[in-house]
């Protein structure tokens, strides 16, 4: 009876697998077609709004028309502190949406130990509809995170 359990469950996972390889030529076609991704605005990350750079933050764009904002710190980032990547939509059913490193599909916020995020990408083939990428840095000193630099890219398309 054991055997038999066993079997059909592995014949079970074996019938997910397939339906996961089914999916990923797709998701790999469309991965090949989208490709050229290109920095087309960027910010330095300033704390005070003065020099040094602590990091940059991008708005960027692939050749399928896909935008999404990136922040790249230019060191890991310490125990007390994260950062995140914003994208700002204008123009469009969407206008005013913002997204974060955090939203679903981005890939989490900067923190210790790590150096860059993302935030997910939004397909805008619409001519009207623009974007602005926003980087933050936050730190901890005791009571909960505080913002201590900001910048922006211009808007763009």
């Amino acid at each position: 009876m054991k055997t038999l359990g066993i079997l059909l469950s592995t014949a079970g996972l074996a019938g997910v697998g397939a339906f996961a390889l089914a999916a990923t030529p797709a998701q790999a076609a469309e991965a090949a077609t989208c490709s050229g991704a290109k920095s087309i605005s960027s910010a330095p990350m300033l704390r005070d709004h003065r020099p040094p750079s602590w990091g940059t933050v991008r708005l960027v764009r692939d050749s399928c028309f896909q935008y999404w904002a990136e922040v790249s710190m230019a060191s890991p980032m310490p125990a007390n502190a994260k950062a995140n990547a914003y994208l700002v939509q204008y123009g469009g059913a969407n206008n005013g949406r913002v997204l974060s490193c955090d939203s679903s599909g981005g890939n989490g916020s900067v923190v210790r130990g790590q150096r860059t995020c993302r935030t997910p990408k939004v397909k805008a083939t619409a001519g009207r509809i623009t974007f602005a990428a926003i980087g933050r840095e936050f730190h901890n000193y005791g009571g909960g995170y505080e913002e201590i630099s900001e910048n922006a890219t211009s808007r763009t398309r």
